[in-house]
């Protein structure tokens, strides 16, 4: 059984899930930044109108997110996982969620030849990535890496990065862990 006073965690994972900011899930709802950083804090307990419209945006029922707080969670199925194709940059991104409030982890794999040529990112979130195989490209700011099986990589919160997959016939697949700070507010 999950706990609704803990619900907030389960709002700042699945909209960390999706990539969205705060700022873009407050003009989603139409409601304020401040009101949503303390509803993912628990320190604002959430009317059903507000959970109405926060599940409308992510497409998900208040039951998907009790369930997602469900502390009894321990076990994600490969086949539960959030996939997410990028065909564009040849990309695949599978989410596992807990249901923690501050912490994610995904699989990427990206395919030969190819590269996020042009998609930079940049998290609000300190990430760990591990090369489970193949071979990885990473570029910081102005910063080149090459990482090969086993090889592990901190990218700081904030910190503009691409990867790439050079390989001309194997696929690189790595494992991400992610952390934000209890008490960041965007």
């Amino acid at each position: 059984m999950s706990d609704i006073s803990k619900i907030g965690y389960s709002i700042r994972s699945l909209r960390k899930s999706k990539g969205m900011t705060l700022q873009q899930l407050s003009e989603a709802t139409g409601l304020s930044t401040g009101y949503l950083s303390n509803l993912e804090r628990n320190i604002s307990s959430p009317t059903l109108m507000n959970i109405q419209k926060i599940c409308e945006v992510f497409g998900n029922s208040l039951g998907d997110l009790l369930e997602r707080n469900a502390e009894s969670r321990i076990v994600v199925r490969k086949e539960d996982r959030e996939v997410t194709i990028d065909e564009e940059n040849n990309m695949k991104l599978e989410t596992i969620d807990f249901g923690t409030g501050n912490t994610s982890y995904l699989y990427m794999t990206i395919e030969p030849n190819s590269s996020s040529d042009g998609l930079w990112w940049v998290h609000e979130c300190d990430e760990v990535g591990t090369v489970l195989s193949g071979h990885l490209t990473i570029m910081l700011d102005e910063q080149t890496f090459e990482l090969n099986v086993g090889d592990t990589i901190l990218i700081k919160a904030h910190t503009r990065h691409c990867y790439f997959n050079k390989h001309e016939k194997t696929p690189c697949v790595s494992f991400w862990a992610r952390y934000w700070d209890e008490n960041e507010e965007v």
